[in-house]
């Protein structure tokens, strides 16, 4: 279960990985099979839902309980086998998550939940739509964000915030330039030892004439008492 909620892999596809697919160097998960049910047939796997192999990562706490899992087994075994050391069928793995979801009184968890909980872990941690979209497995980011954009709105304080130090550095930056270079030119001066450009005070096509206004600009935005 800490698998499933960590890494926000499809139940289908936590039940065909198989040992080869395992990186515990790298901590990565190659993705490219899934088991499903088919009525007549039973359980078979497939291509992944887009037909595609990814790679997830985990965190460095699944390691340890993975190498254990995975201790003995030879490349093509499963990681998660069930009882008979099959692919793993939905009931048994439901009886086992109902306990666990009673115990905690968390009724009404499914599987699908903890892909949920991967992708608002995941984003809470600071990942970006992008990252979020190759980690589940979505076809693309517009399905990402209709789904999970809504967990994205506790970023907008922290890029107001980021965009202020941004535009005061910038100001600060004109108000220097404003101030001129030193007497003598030297290390610190920002410019050649050469005449000001006549028309700086005119002519909007002049280098000068922008600099001047631009620092104007940011100057009066952030005078402040």
């Amino acid at each position: 279960m800490f698998f499933l909620s960590y890494t926000g892999l499809r139940f289908g596809e936590v039940c065909a990985l198989r040992v080869s697919g395992l990186d515990l160097e790298r901590r990565r998960i190659a993705v490219s099979r899934s088991a499903t049910a088919a009525t007549g047939l039973g359980i078979v796997e497939t291509d992944t839902k887009n037909h595609a192999t990814r790679g997830v990562p985990f965190p460095d706490f699944l390691s340890k309980p993975l190498a254990d899992a995975i201790e003995g087994k030879s490349p093509t075994d499963y990681v998660f086998p069930s009882k008979d050391g099959e692919v793993l069928p939905l009931g048994e793995f439901r009886w086992l998550l109902d306990a666990a979801a009673s115990a905690v009184k968390l009724p009404g968890v499914v599987p699908h939940s903890l892909r949920h909980t991967a992708a608002s872990l995941a984003i809470s941690a600071g990942a970006n739509i992008k990252v979020v979209q190759r980690m589940l497995g979505h076809k693309t980011a517009t399905l990402t964000l209709d789904l999970y954009g809504h967990l994205f709105d506790e970023d907008l304080d922290p890029v107001a915030a980021a965009l202020d130090v941004k535009a005061r550095a910038v100001a600060d930056e004109l108000r220097t330039l404003e101030a001129g270079c030193p007497p003598s030119p030297g290390p610190s001066c920002r410019r050649p030892a050469a005449k000001e450009c006549p028309h700086r005070d005119s002519n909007p096509d002049c280098a000068d004439f922008k600099s001047a206004a631009s620092a104007n600009w940011a100057i009066g935005a952030f005078r402040i008492a």
